[in-house]
């Protein structure tokens, strides 16, 4: 209550306060020497007092009496006979008659007032007091109040510390959560030192401000680190030059209306190269000692999303030790509700969002945070209600602009501010035209008395070129642009990093804006895939500084930021070396980003060219080279950086209508991509994609179609689609292997795997047996005439388990010992990895070895939470393996091993408390799953509904009422229907047994 009390001072609530007295042994005025009658008081520069308190505390259930309160306040009243105000502060409920002692303390009239404490006080031992009370003693009666504070101890700490942050906010000094408990505790100390006599009992007001603005770096140093304006994601360095009116404009919107907990929400709009980006990390720095989270969230693409979220998990997950969501719905939410459930303040910003429906699902919207979201789709943003326009800087802005990035030495007057005004108003104040226009005039021997002939030759630039103009964008800045790529084109100082410079901007124009890897694009601007197959190029190529050639990446990326036409970006990923896979070297995550608006007028320029397609096919060829080295090296982190790029060139590929073998290749690699994450709608369009190109082709190309018919007809297998059509692929397929059989026999031989591993797979459908059976047999036949590699072999093993697992035509004990010899191979893919896991796994739980396969089960669910890839072989293992430990467990459980006799007759004896354990870790593999990844493996039917009857049966075994009505409810919203079948008998009885357990022990206990 003292701290509260310092705070209300310091807040200005008692202006003539100048220190706190803490249990005071003597009083300040004339008053008695009652040492125990104030807790506290509040004086003024004359020690006079201000406001006199009292705390009295209770447990629950007790009452203040009228009496009491009353004594407790006359005891007061003659301690400090001076004070402005005496406050009774207690926890404890008053009496009724408490409640109208304090109704009676507000009487002006003196004998109204004794009249009425005497009937109040009249049957106890303060009964003739009232009477006796001199007309001063009532007077300050009147000025006594009981308050009751019913707030706990946490409650009340809690208060404080908002209160202690946002009066350090207000005077920008900061405050983390855990800095302001420590703060806390800390003046809590000096206010109980103090009240054990040090100092006289004094504290004052002066001395408690400075302390309540402790520096910031003292805190953190006396925790360690800062736990306030922490900034995780790639946040940008402050502008140069602030622009005020925009941030308090975002300020005024984030703190208007709105309830509590509901996220507030500002979209910043405007062109590209006009400072959304930099406003928002104005705001973000400018603010920072506002919040204690600053969360920096890349827009640009589905893919970006997912890998800044992912980001933030792991940045959360150090916080609250829970464990990394890998499906995308699942992290979102995740993300989402850890950031819902924090006490702290956060800030999110999503940069350069390009469709708000892809975004929308990503933003929070319960919390209590602020987002703020930068973009140039300004009609997708049109009905948000808080949005601030992002226009060109104002006059005096730009000018300082100029002079900040032109002024050397003493040589800058009042000439010189003329025309550097002059300049950025014919540069219509737009930030990235003045930007270009500095890094121009800065080489030239002139500097800004160049200003003029550069604004002739711009504007000579754009008016050649009007339809590179986008609409709302000044031609000065598209002439700008253009004249330093000529620049670059021609500049005899920096030849030739300049010239590879210039033409990396025209690969660069394709990728996704931010994070290009710097040396991604110089190999997709200086090698073609001929000179990169002949030089046996291995992705991702980083060249050794050793290695002679006319320049480097480095160079040719500094020739690019000599002109602004690029900037240094975040590393693509960040991990530690020890974690770097063997496709990780150094030097790969460097990178760059280049302004849209850039990428734009160089897409206009390039597509009035007729080289757009070996562009493309260049950077196709060496982006999917980076994609498959970190598929082929398990490197998911690098995957996904990746990819936002490999979409964006497959995205300009297809608005172009260009097709090249390249980006048909390309296509291949970025379904396969889509395939290992589970995206099998996405997959299919991209093999079609490739089909489709194929098919068109002048001349064949029967070794890619044979590829792809193969993966497509996996992948409408596994989509639903009818066996005629996937069959038809296959169809196709069987005919080019024949036709390739001698010409290609490697190749040949991968497709037969394939196309037998997806014949294998197939679960029966009489009207079209006989075409797979006489498919089945015309592979098989090609197989054996075709080479066998060691990686040939490792897949039809994994291919003869399978079956096994599915015929029986091997013993349990056969295919445990077939999967841990092929388990010992280093050089397995991850799929396959992750595929004999789950057979050994299945194999297992087989010979009811549960602590085995309990083992082997974990290292699935570690799989599961480390990473995106293969939610296909983990559903394929839940569905497999949990069949036989859910029939394993209801063995065990009285009520379901009642159901089992009553169904069947029989029941498996009771099972060891493994196989609980198992049950548990099947139904947490699959809550993590998203929905449609449990269905992605053709004949696993009625996924959900079997996983929610796991479910079920955890909660029978646990016997939680609540659990079981819960479960219960969900199953009836799933599809069950193809149960019914005769295959389905194991899972329809164990849905049967689960339900009729879960409805017996509902009645029973009811």
């Amino acid at each position: 209550m003292t701290l509260e009390a310092l705070l209300n001072a310091v807040e200005g609530h008692f202006p003539s306060v100048v220190a706190a007295l803490i249990e005071p042994t003597a009083a300040p005025d004339q008053g008695t020497a009652d040492s125990d009658a104030i807790d506290f008081e509040l004086v003024d520069r004359n020690c006079r007092s201000v406001y006199a308190a009292q705390v009295k505390s209770g447990g629950s259930g007790k009452e203040l009496s009228a009496p009491d309160a009353f004594g407790i306040l006359l005891r007061m009243i003659r301690a400090r006979p001076q004070a402005q105000s005496y406050r009774l502060i207690t926890n404890i409920r008053l009496h009724p008659k408490a409640v109208q002692l304090n109704r009676v303390l507000d009487i002006d009239d003196s004998p109204e007032l004794r009249r009425r404490l005497g009937q109040l006080l009249a049957r106890s031992r303060w009964w003739d007091e009232p009477a006796e009370m001199s007309d001063d003693e009532l007077t300050r009666m009147r000025r006594a109040r009981i308050s009751v504070d019913s707030r706990q101890r946490h409650q009340l700490r809690d208060q404080l510390r908002e209160r202690m942050r946002r009066f350090r906010n207000e005077h920008r000094s900061g405050l983390g959560h855990e800095a302001a408990g420590r703060l806390t505790n800390y003046l809590a100390f000096e206010i109980h030192r103090r009240a054990s006599g040090e100092g006289k009992g004094q504290f004052g007001l002066a001395e408690f401000r400075e302390e309540l603005l402790t520096p910031g770096r003292h805190l953190a140093y006396d925790l360690g680190e800062f736990d306030w304006g922490i900034m995780v994601g790639p946040v940008p360095a402050p502008p140069d030059i602030p622009r005020p009116d925009l941030i308090e404009s975002i300020r005024t919107v984030l703190a208007s209306g709105g309830r509590e907990r509901e996220v507030r929400t500002c979209a910043l709009l405007g062109p590209s190269g006009i400072g959304k980006t930099s406003t928002a990390a104005d705001f973000a720095h400018d603010n920072a000692d506002s919040y204690d989270h600053i969360f920096w969230v890349n827009g640009e693409s589905g893919a970006s999303l997912r890998a800044s979220f992912q980001s933030i998990h792991d940045w959360l997950l150090r916080r609250t030790d829970e464990i990394p969501e890998p499906d995308s719905s699942r992290l979102r939410d995740r993300v989402r509700a850890l950031l819902s459930s924090s006490a702290r303040p956060w800030l999110m910003v999503f940069d350069n969002v390009v469709d708000r429906r892809i975004v929308d699902p990503w933003v929070p919207t319960s919390g209590r945070g602020h987002v703020l979201i930068t973009s140039t789709n300004q009609v997708s943003w049109a009905t948000h209600h808080a949005k601030v326009a992002v226009q060109n800087m104002t006059a005096r802005q730009a000018t300082q602009l100029i002079r900040m990035r032109l002024h050397q030495g003493d040589g800058w007057d009042a000439a010189s501010e003329r025309t550097a005004a002059a300049l950025a108003e014919q540069l219509d104040y737009w930030p990235l035209a003045m930007e270009l226009a500095c890094g121009h005039l800065a080489g030239h021997e002139f500097g800004l008395s160049e200003a003029g002939r550069y604004l002739e030759q711009i504007r000579d630039l754009a008016l050649n070129d009007r339809e590179a103009i986008p609409y709302g964008y000044p031609e000065t800045l598209v002439g700008a642009i253009r004249l330093a790529l000529g620049r670059l084109m021609n500049n005899e100082e920096l030849q030739p990093a300049s010239r590879g410079a210039a033409h990396a901007l025209f690969p660069a124009a394709y990728f996704a804006s931010r994070q290009i890897p710097i040396w991604l694009l110089y190999f997709s601007t200086l090698m073609s895939s001929d000179n990169a197959v002949r030089s046996g190029l291995r992705h991702p190529a980083v060249l050794s500084p050793r290695v002679k050639v006319p320049f480097t990446a480095y160079e040719m990326h500094r020739a690019l930021r000599a002109e602004s036409l690029a900037q240094r970006d975040e590393p693509l990923c960040t991990l530690p070396e020890q974690a770097w896979s063997t496709a990780h070297c150094e030097g790969i995550d460097d990178t760059i980003n280049v302004n849209e608006i850039v990428q734009h007028v160089i897409r206009t320029l390039a597509e009035d060219r007729t080289d757009v397609p070996e562009i493309l096919s260049r950077a196709a060829y060496h982006v999917q080279g980076w994609l498959t080295a970190f598929i082929e090296a398990n490197d998911d982190a690098h995957l996904l950086a990746i990819l936002p790029h490999v979409q964006s060139l497959a995205d300009h590929a297809g608005r172009l209508g260009i097709t090249t073998d390249t980006l048909a290749v390309m296509w291949g690699n970025l379904a396969g991509t889509y395939v290992l994450r589970g995206k099998l709608d996405d997959a299919r369009e991209a093999f079609e994609n490739e089909l489709e190109y194929l098919l068109a082709r002048k001349e064949p190309a029967p070794v890619l179609e044979l590829k792809t018919r193969t993966q497509l007809a996996d992948v409408l297998k596994n989509t639903g689609e009818s066996p005629a059509v996937w069959l038809d692929h296959l169809d196709r397929a069987r005919d080019l292997a024949f036709q390739l059989a001698d010409a290609r026999p490697e190749d040949v031989s991968v497709a037969v795997a394939n196309c037998l591993t997806v014949l294998h797979n197939h679960t029966g459908d009489g009207a079209v047996e006989p075409a797979v059976q006489s498919l089945t047999r015309d592979f098989e036949l090609l197989r054996e005439r075709m080479p066998s590699t060691g990686a040939l072999a490792i897949q039809h093993e994994i291919s003869q388990i399978n079956k096994a697992l599915t015929t029986g035509c091997m013993t349990d004990k056969e295919v445990e010992q077939r999967c841990r010899a092929l388990l010992e191979d280093d050089g397995l893919r991850g799929a396959q990895r992750l595929e004999l896991t789950g057979f050994l796994t299945e194999a297992l739980t087989y010979q009811h070895r549960w602590n085995d396969a309990l083992e082997r089960l974990e290292t699935i669910h570690e799989h599961s939470v480390e990473r995106p890839l293969y939610p296909h072989v983990i559903a394929k293992v839940l569905h497999n393996v949990g069949l036989r430990v859910g029939l394993a467990v209801a063995s065990g459980v009285p009520e379901c091993r009642t159901a089992l006799m009553i169904l069947v007759g029989e029941a498996d004896a009771s099972p060891a408390p493994e196989c609980r354990q198992l049950l548990s870790l099947l139904v947490a593999i699959a809550s993590r799953m998203a929905v449609q990844h449990l269905s992605l493996q053709a004949g696993m039917t009625c996924m959900p509904f079997k996983m929610q009857t796991l479910r079920l049966l955890e909660a029978v075994c646990d016997r939680g009422h609540d659990a079981i009505r819960e479960v219960y409810k969900g199953l009836a919203d799933l599809d069950s229907a193809a149960l019914d079948r005769d295959d389905e008998f194991g899972w329809r009885l164990l849905s049967q047994v689960a339900i009729a357990s879960a409805v017996s022990i509902a009645l029973r206990d009811a």
